[in-house]
């Protein structure tokens, strides 16, 4: 637990299923953290997948927090899925954690993910032919929904866990999905003994995984390096960068560069498919953008001898309602002092193409400043429809607006304070030429 100290310093959660990993991990946090002095609790979820799961849920809770680890149960009640089981299970897990973290002092939460978890990771990557960041497998440390997800057993094979489990002389709680050879990871489980003789050992494909994560970090930091010195990012939600720096990129970099660009421009949580990104760079490097190419919800086009990423205008969220503050279209937030009653009449939605028209007709052409792409899927506030403030251009209609702020999500310090500053819309500034 070591380097997690500083992740940990407000406190942390251990998820446990009561299997013989993550209870291992729980009776193991509980007795670090007593050493440390750091509050730390435990939460299991009952998925609703199984008819006994909710009492096992509730019977792990209570056998826990008996032995020295207060835990709550979580209990899922929605639509049970029916394909993808794993990963269902997996998201709906995800959630309901994530949503009860949000009620917590603390973000940090532990998962019993070891070094046969990494291998298998590893070969299913490999099997679906995954390049560096695939094969990097799980990290030590990652983030999601707003939580740090820790994973501190990554080098500890899954039969020293079983024994601390068992050890313990509490119940352990047995999925039978585990034993369900209709999931991949299972069928390469019981394939483990044959491919240790081979040479493939659990040990041998976590050592591949760390070699892979050294790789994809230093690709990383060539990426943020180019992002730092050759990209101008805008708070208004857009990129641009010169061609000819671009193609001086190896190919690999130039890929990454692309991928975070797009998935960070468009709001979506993981990067567009390989493949996709490949045709995009080779239309820059030959030249063939024409009149732009969408790609994962962004639009990429020349503009003023530069490459230009941004938002397609098109695919923008639908507008949601401010109630003090909000979070619209994955990208932007708003911050607004007070409670929810502030700006409980207005909402945050795109500009749109009437939007445009409107503030070319108010406001003597601000809006043209920014490139012809973006102008659409600025992030505008409307009451009864009427448009009140665009805070990316400065513009505020006459009238009472709540004072607030409006920033980008944040992203990696490689993109600049630029990009996330935070924008005003109560106390409009003409946005410089």
């Amino acid at each position: 637990m070591a380097p997690f100290r500083a992740q940990t310093a407000a406190g942390v959660a251990v998820a446990c299923s009561g299997g013989p990993d993550s209870l291992a991990l729980a009776l193991l946090a509980r007795d670090w953290a007593r050493e440390a002095g750091i509050v730390c609790v435990g939460v299991t979820v009952d998925h609703g997948l199984r008819p006994e799961a909710p009492s096992e849920a509730d019977r792990t809770a209570r056998l826990l927090s008996e032995n020295g680890l207060p835990t709550t149960a979580l209990h899922y009640d929605g639509p049970v899925p029916r394909r993808d089981i794993q990963a269902a299970a997996r998201q709906i897990r995800y959630r309901l954690i994530a949503d009860w973290l949000s009620t917590q002092p603390f973000s940090a939460v532990l998962l019993a993910h070891h070094q046969d978890d990494q291998a298998e990771t590893v070969l299913l990557r490999l099997a679906r032919g995954s390049g560096v960041d695939g094969l990097s497998a799980m990290a030590p440390v990652s983030g999601r929904d707003g939580m740090t997800l820790l994973r501190p057993l990554l080098a500890f094979p899954k039969s020293r866990l079983e024994v601390t489990a068992r050890l313990s002389g509490l119940p352990v709680v047995i999925d039978p999905s585990n034993r369900n050879e209709a999931f991949a990871r299972v069928r390469l489980r019981n394939l483990s003994d044959a491919l240790a003789a081979e040479g493939l050992t659990p040990k041998r494909l976590a050592e591949t995984a760390a070699r892979m994560t050294r790789a994809r970090d230093a690709l990383d930091a060539a990426r943020d390096h180019f992002v730092e010195t050759e990209v101008t990012a805008d708070a208004a939600g857009f990129l641009t960068f010169a061609p000819e720096a671009f193609l001086n990129l190896p190919e690999e970099v130039a890929l990454r560069v692309l991928s975070q660009a797009v998935r960070v421009l468009g709001g979506r949580p993981y990067p567009p498919r390989e493949a996709h990104l490949i045709a995009l760079q080779e239309a820059i490097a030959v030249g063939t953008l024409g009149g732009g190419r969408t790609l994962a919800g962004t639009k990429v086009a020349e503009w003023r001898g530069r490459i230009l990423i941004c938002r397609e205008g098109a695919g923008v969220d639908p507008p949601v309602p401010v109630h003090g503050g909000a979070v619209w279209d994955s990208r932007f937030i708003l911050h607004v002092p007070g409670n929810g009653a502030v700006g409980a009449d207005l909402q945050i939605g795109a500009l749109g193409r009437e939007g445009v028209t409107e503030i070319r007709r108010s406001d003597a052409g601000c809006i043209d400043v920014l490139p012809g792409p973006v102008r659409t899927g600025l992030p505008a506030l409307r009451r009864n429809g009427r448009i009140v403030s665009v805070p990316h251009i400065g513009y505020q209609a006459e009238g009472a607006v709540p004072g607030g702020e409006i920033s980008f999500r944040a992203v990696s310090t490689a993109w600049g304070e630029d990009f996330q500053r935070r924008l005003p819309f109560s106390n409009p500034a003409a946005r410089p030429m």
